[in-house]
């Protein structure tokens, strides 16, 4: 396909409403990506502000291994900018299901792995995956005292053809 034809597929597609994203990876092996940044300072704020907030949005895995990290704020943080990066990666926004039914989990396994996150989705965030043909999510998350990101990248579960 020649750049001005695949140009004008993702300008008919933007003028249709569509995400260029689908347009463009449709048939790959990426069903979306998603990222988020959370302000650190601002979500110390929420947290003291409402003492019910983490146990609103967060699972008891997720509260117990954020007090395990040197700044718990951190920790939370970053796992509140992956619910929202997994949200945009499966092309819903805030609120197209709870928070709590997209969980992240510290990897177990020995070297590299160790410690690594991973996304464990329940109910309806499991359902809308499904639907949506991904069944790997990759995840990285990084933060500092002044921000936490995620990045998101959902795979389908069956490897695509290029044929």
């Amino acid at each position: 396909m020649s750049a001005p034809t695949a140009r004008r597929g993702m300008v008919d597609t933007a003028r249709r409403g569509g995400a260029l994203i689908d347009a463009s990876l449709r048939d790959g092996a990426i069903v979306g990506i998603g990222v988020d940044a959370v302000d650190v300072a601002r979500f110390r704020e929420v947290l003291a502000r409402r003492p019910g907030f983490a146990a609103r949005f967060f699972t008891d895995i997720e509260q117990a291994d954020a007090r395990r990290a040197p700044d718990p704020t951190e920790s939370l943080a970053a796992r509140f900018a992956a619910k929202e990066a997994v949200m945009k990666a499966l092309g819903t926004g805030l609120g197209g299901f709870a928070l709590t039914e997209v969980e992240v989990r510290r990897g177990t396994g020995p070297g590299a792995t160790a410690g690594a996150p991973s996304l464990m989705l329940h109910g309806s965030a499991a359902a809308l995956a499904a639907r949506c043909g991904a069944g790997r999510f990759h995840l990285s998350l990084t933060h500092t005292t002044q921000v936490a990101v995620a990045f998101v990248v959902a795979e389908r579960s069956v490897p695509c053809s290029l044929s």
